[in-house]
């Protein structure tokens, strides 16, 4: 299901974009491969564009799985070097994404396993909560922790910090492409 997802539009006006059935949400700071992330997930190399500068993405990024069913790559937070302005409106796009749009979603926040969650991730975990906001987390990155740290150290670890379940903590490397599966079969349950 997900290998035959397509790009279907970028905007910067949420409020411009379709009613849809079902939307997955990708959110985490800037240069955390979201972008990678989805590429991998979808087995395509180029569904997403990836770039190694920070703030790359900007605009939220809708990719169709099937009719009115979504994958989106939100603009990134934190220390992209853009104007104040242009990040204010980054904000306002993610609220309006995530909060204002009344659709049936989730959302993944992606996290550095190398760096670990930071205040952002944090910041970002509790707005979802307060709006009831359902959300995950995928540890990006896992290939490049120490060998004898196993997926179960990273999923329960980073569940702790977050206060979740480690069955809502996903361990993948976006780059060799490993720890998929369960992943995928998250998402295509949520879009069904």
């Amino acid at each position: 299901m997900l290998n035959k997802t397509v790009f279907f539009k970028a905007v910067t006006d949420v409020n411009s974009l379709p009613k849809s059935a079902a939307e997955v949400i990708f959110s985490g700071r800037s240069n955390v491969g979201k972008s990678s992330v989805i590429n991998a997930l979808c087995s395509q190399k180029n569904l997403a564009r990836i770039s190694k500068t920070p703030g790359r993405t900007r605009s939220v990024n809708v990719y169709s799985v099937c009719w009115g069913k979504w994958i989106i790559d939100l603009p990134g937070y934190g220390f992209a070097r853009v104007s104040h302005a242009e990040k204010k409106l980054w904000n306002r796009m993610i609220e309006e994404c995530i909060i204002r749009r009344q659709s049936k979603k989730t959302v993944y926040i992606i996290i550095d396993d190398i760096v670990g969650p930071a205040e952002l991730d944090f910041n970002m975990a509790a707005w979802l909560s307060e709006y009831n906001v359902p959300f995950k987390i995928i540890a990006n990155k896992c290939d490049k922790v120490p060998k004898d740290i196993t997926e179960k150290e990273i999923k329960s670890k980073v569940g702790e910090c977050f206060n979740i379940d480690e069955s809502n903590v996903f361990a993948v490397s976006a780059k060799k492409r490993n720890g998929f599966n369960k992943l995928q079969e998250d998402i295509v349950k949520f879009l069904k």
